[in-house]
């Protein structure tokens, strides 16, 4: 009767600071898992996937069982696909040749092709040079020129926020905001001045060619282009809502205008070659050109609080295509340098999709993002900005 009655108690005993025994245990698995990784690359051998299945039934098992599987039921469903591989626990490798550089709550991360990254230092924002050579980053009132290891080449220091730095292709000019002014710096860290104000906070693009020509919005909505060099108005279109993100084409013969209700695709002149309009109800997120195509991938969102959002092939004719789809918030999109691969920075579901363009039914996931760019935190971490993927370093 006593080890009867010693069981029940211990079967209904509460197990002390669960969720974090949980968190401890996920933390072991994971580093486990770094110390012998496995490669990113998925593998497609029966015996292999018959594994994967039966580890993935355990997980939706669990899922199903614990206290946010109410709301995870709901969608499963419609996004498991028992031919895709479940998401790897760590980031080994990235799937193309580049290096990545990632903006987290610690400062940028250059992420290598073989998953290795490097910390360059407590900054903010961050973008790639031309060629991979340098980053430009910034700092509460700085903006400085680092090399990839994380050396400091020159640095700029104004009164106010420095923020949403842009290199020209030719690596020849630094173009940034400084509290509502459009400011342009040599890449040597020469010759700082601004060039126009007011400006809205829309980090501004460079059109590829053999002028400077900076593409910025302002307060008005208009997006506007002008030499950099000559200070000449190159275009202006007419006033409108506030875009959220400005990319030319690599041939500089597109730009891409991003705004929450619509997508639009200029030409060299400022004038309109095609746009799209959101459905009702949902809007435009991230986006960018895909290279070597005249296409556009999108993030289309639900404005609902607890809704989906959509990754779409967006083009001049045709119905979009869908590319990918889940529950929440995708944050970013960024494509690999030979266009072949788009990354989706899924924030809700603190995970990376790498999608193969050229094979759709290739899909890549990766699992626990924000620890990953934030080691050793107690609390949990911001999910990542994705700030661009380069060609190698050096090339």
């Amino acid at each position: 009767m006593r080890e009867t009655l010693l069981r029940e108690k211990l079967l209904d005993a509460r197990v002390p600071d669960a969720a974090g025994a949980e968190e401890r245990g996920l933390r072991l698995v994971r580093t486990a898992y770094a110390a012998s990784p496995p490669p990113l690359r998925p593998r497609r051998r029966s015996g292999a996937r018959r594994t994967m299945q039966a580890a993935l039934a355990v997980g939706l098992l669990a899922v199903a069982i614990s206290p946010a599987g109410a709301a995870v039921r709901d969608w499963v469903g419609d996004n498991v696909d028992p031919a895709r591989e479940p998401a790897l626990p760590a980031l080994t490798s990235l799937p193309a040749a580049g290096e990545l550089l990632v903006d987290s709550a610690r400062g940028p991360w250059v992420v290598h092709e073989d998953g290795s990254k490097r910390l360059l230092g407590a900054y903010s924002q961050s973008t790639w040079s031309p060629r991979g050579l340098f980053v430009a980053a910034t700092a509460p009132d700085q903006l400085l020129a680092l090399d990839p290891q994380g050396d400091v080449r020159w640095t700029v220091t104004r009164f106010g926020s420095v923020s949403d730095p842009a290199w020209s292709p030719d690596g020849y000019r630094v173009a940034y905001l400084n509290s509502g002014t459009l400011r342009v710096v040599g890449g040597d860290g020469a010759g700082d001045r601004a060039l126009e104000r007011p400006v809205a906070p829309v980090t501004p693009a460079w059109r590829p060619g053999p002028r400077h020509v900076i593409t910025f919005v302002g307060r008005d909505g208009r997006v506007r282009a002008g030499d950099a060099d000559r200070g000449t108005e190159i275009f202006a279109t007419a006033p409108g809502p506030l875009p959220t993100a400005l990319a030319w084409s690599e041939d500089g013969s597109r730009l891409l205008v991003v705004e929450r209700s619509r997508i639009r695709v200029l030409d060299r002149g400022g004038a309109e070659v095609w746009s799209r309009t959101a459905p009702p109800g949902k809007e435009y997120g991230a986006a960018t050109l895909v290279p070597g195509s005249d296409r556009v991938a999108a993030v289309l969102a639900s404005r609902a609080e607890r809704g989906r959002s959509e990754l779409l092939l967006l083009g001049p004719s045709g119905r979009p295509a869908r590319l990918f789809a889940g529950p929440g918030r995708f944050s970013g999109v960024e494509p690999s340098p030979d266009g072949r691969w788009l990354l989706i920075a899924w924030q809700s579901a603190d995970q990376w999709i790498f999608l193969d363009l050229d094979d759709p039914q290739r899909v890549i996931a990766v699992a626990g993002i924000s620890a990953q760019f934030d080691p050793g935190t107690t609390s949990p971490p911001p999910f990542p900005e994705l700030a661009g993927w380069c060609c190698v370093s050096g090339g």
